[in-house]
């Protein structure tokens, strides 16, 4: 390594050295696509419904179910490549990263999200994000082990190489279609690396905008949704068509509504007869 006088090396600790060889083992997307949404109809949504059940929802438990129907409607955005096979998975399970403080981010896995009712993807997310940041630490330790038992940088690359590329493994951790958002209102949006989905959203933070509405600007809240598809089994032009879908249901709420209280039902028949 070529350095100058005063220049210091910094040396990561073995999990460190492993989560660095998972990301190097990520497949970049092939292409990317940003939309501007306007979120005043889900912010009244968001009102109107807890009022109605009591259930705080944030601007992320309708992405995910907007992402759901969207995948739903759309199921070729829910495959994932292994090899020279394109699989489609029997379920849309929709994972999410949550924010943490560690380098390793923990993700929820949201399984079958299209056949959940907001409130029930309110709860699940709400359990499962607590019970994974508490494992955070968990994890870390976990790979710090296995970068010691692993000392050799070549052998670790292919091991880490070799699971990244299971499908099973990579259903289990990261489900088959990706959402992250790391909360901040001021960040407009970020581009993760996402681990072998066909599709990953980036959500940035809601912010007041000038929008033209008509032939009116007003201020609104909108965020930023970034896009990240793999080109091998997602065509650009008919993934915009899909976005647009999305779009829909984010700009149009009360659709994702009539979807939700139908399953709030049904979850409610099927508890009354078990």
């Amino acid at each position: 390594m070529f350095r100058q006088k005063g220049d210091q090396v910094i040396r990561v600790d073995y999990g460190q050295r492993v989560l660095m060889d998972v990301l190097g083992a990520a497949r970049r997307p092939d292409s990317y696509a940003v939309m501007l949404l306007d979120m005043s109809a889900a912010e009244a949504f968001r009102r109107e419904y807890r009022k109605k059940y009591g259930v705080p929802l944030t601007h992320l438990h309708l992405i995910i179910k907007a992402v759901a129907q969207t995948v739903e409607q759309e199921p070729w955005l829910n495959y994932m490549v292994t090899g020279y096979k394109i699989i489609q998975p029997s379920s849309i399970d929709i994972g999410v990263s949550i924010a943490a403080d560690e380098s390793v981010t923990p993700v929820v896995v949201i399984a079958e999200a299209n056949k959940k009712s907001l409130k029930e993807i309110y709860q699940e997310l709400a359990t499962k994000a607590s019970e994974a940041i508490q494992q955070e630490q968990e994890n870390v330790r976990r790979l710090n082990q296995l970068g010691r038992w692993l000392l050799f940088g070549f052998l670790r690359r292919r091991l880490v190489r070799f699971v990244a590329g299971r499908y099973r493994v990579r259903r289990m951790v990261v489900g088959t279609t990706q959402i992250t958002s790391l909360g901040f209102k001021d960040l407009a949006f970020h581009l993760p690396s996402h681990m072998g989905t066909a599709m990953l959203l980036s959500v940035g933070g809601v912010s007041k905008r000038p929008v033209v509405v008509g032939d009116k600007i007003e201020i609104r809240p909108t965020v930023y949704v970034a896009f990240q598809v793999d080109g091998r089994v997602v065509h650009a032009k008919r993934a915009m068509k899909a976005f647009r879908r999305f779009r829909r249901w984010i700009e149009h709420p009360e659709e994702l509504e009539s979807r939700s209280e139908g399953l709030l039902l049904s979850s409610a028949k099927r508890q009354g007869s078990s």
